[in-house]
C-alpha cells in the first residue's frame, strides 16, 4: 500500500533565509564515526546548507556530539527522537528540510571535501533534477583526517532521463556509482515532494526510495567525481552477519517495489529488473544460506510467502536459477 507522507513544508515560518542544501542525517548509536562525518560537512568548501541531524534514540555518546557541533555551528539542527528506525528519521529530517536541494548522509560515512561544490554547481548550471557523484568504500578504520584535500575542476558528467534505457544506463555505472545508494547524490526538493522512505522496511528502503524518486526526474546527471567515503561499518546493516534479519525484510519490499513497479515503469523494464534483482536474491536467499549450512527452513518460510506469485515472478529468471529455486523449497519449504 502507498504511504501517505506529509510534503515538504514550502511555508517554514521560519526568518532564516532559504539555504541551497539541506543535508540529512540519521544517526544511530554510531557515536565512533559520528565526529568525522560532522566534520566532513561543516568543513565544506560549499557553505550554504543546513544540516538537519536526527538521532534515533541513541544510547551512546552520539547526543552529546550532535549537541556540541551544534553550538559550534548554527547550521547543525539537531533533532532527538526515540528509537523508530532510519527511514523514519530520514522521513523528519524531509519534513523539516528548507534546502532548493536535499542530500543524504550516513553518520558513518564522510563527504569529500567538495563534494555539495561540485554537486550543486553542475546540477545548477545543467538544469538537473537529481546529480549524483561517486562512493568509495572504505574501511571500518578510515579516518577523515588522513585523507588528502581533493578538488575537482570540470568533472565529466553524462546527462540522462527517465526512460527503459538510460535507467538501465544508471545501472551499469560502476561499483561507486550503485543506483541504489542515496546518500551519493542531490534532489531538487520538488522531486521529493510526496516522496519518503517506507518505515516498514529494512533493508530495502533505499531501493523503494530510489525507483519512485527517479521517475519525478526530468534530468538526471551522474558525474565520475567521487563524492563520499561509504565506510564498510561493522555496525552497518551491509556488513552484519547472516542472521534472521538478513532475509525477513524481502517480502514487504518485493510488495512495494511491485507497486512501484507498475505505477511507474514499462512491462519491459519488468523484465529486466525483477531478471537482475531475483538473481541477487537468490544468491541472498539460497546460496549464502546453503552456504552457511543453517536457516535453509527460516528462509524459505520467508520466501513461501511470495514464491510463485507476481510479486516474486520467476519466470524471469534464468532456467538454471529457477531449477535452484524449486530444489530449495521442494527440499525445505
Amino acid at each position: 500500500m502507498k504511504p501517505n507522507p506529509q510534503k515538504i513544508n514550502k511555508n517554514n515560518t521560519s526568518n532564516k533565509k532559504q539555504p541551497a542544501i539541506s543535508i540529512l542525517v540519521a544517526n544511530y548509536n554510531n557515536d565512533i564515526y559520528l565526529d568525522d562525518c560532522i566534520r566532513s560537512i561543516v568543513t565544506q568548501t560549499f557553505t550554504d546548507f543546513e544540516c538537519i541531524i536526527v538521532d534515533d534514540g541513541s544510547t551512546d555518546g552520539s547526543k552529546n556530539i550532535i549537541k556540541r557541533w551544534a553550538k559550534q555551528d548554527p547550521r547543525i539542527i539537531p533533532v532527538f527522537q526515540e528509537n523508530k528506525g532510519v527511514s523514519a528519521a530520514r522521513n523528519v529530517g524531509l519534513n523539516m528540510a528548507r534546502g532548493r536541494w536535499i542530500s543524504f548522509m550516513d553518520s558513518d560515512d564522510c563527504f569529500y571535501s567538495d563534494a555539495l561544490k561540485i554537486l550543486y554547481e553542475v546540477g545548477e548550471q545543467n538544469h538537473a533534477d537529481i546529480i549524483g557523484g561517486g562512493g568509495v568504500t572504505v574501511p571500518d578504520d578510515f579516518k577523515l583526517a588522513d585523507t588528502p584535500v581533493v578538488n575537482y575542476a570540470n568533472p565529466q558528467f553524462v546527462i540522462l532521463g527517465f526512460n527503459d534505457v538510460d535507467v538501465i544506463k544508471m545501472e551499469y555505472l560502476g561499483e561507486t556509482h550503485r543506483l541504489v545508494w542515496v546518500w551519493r547524490r542531490l534532489f531538487r526538493r520538488e522531486v521529493l515532494q510526496d516522496v519518503r522512505f517506507d518505515e516498514q522496511l529494512y533493508p530495502g528502503e533505499d531501493t523503494c526510495f530510489i525507483y519512485e524518486a527517479l521517475p519525478r526526474a526530468r534530468r538526471i546527471i551522474e558525474t565520475r567525481a567521487m563524492v563520499v567515503y561509504h565506510r564498510a561499518a561493522r555496525r552497518s546493516v551491509s556488513a552484519a552477519p547472516f542472521n534472521q534479519k538478513s532475509f525477513t525484510w524481502i517480502v514487504p519490499t518485493m510488495h512495494r517495489l511491485r507497486w512501484i513497479m507498475d505505477t511507474y515503469y514499462s512491462k519491459r523494464y519488468h523484465k529486466h529488473f525483477y531478471a537482475n534483482y531475483l538473481d541477487m536474491l537468490t544468491y541472498e536467499f539460497i546460496i549464502k544460506t546453503l552456504a552457511s549450512g543453517r536457516m535453509m527452513y527460516e528462509s524459505a518460510k520467508q520466501l513461501k510467502q511470495i514464491y510463485g506469485t507476481e510479486y516474486f515472478p520467476t519466470k524471469y529468471l534464468k532456467r538454471s536459477r529457477r531449477i535452484i529455486l524449486w530444489l530449495f523449497m521442494k527440499i525445505f519449504g
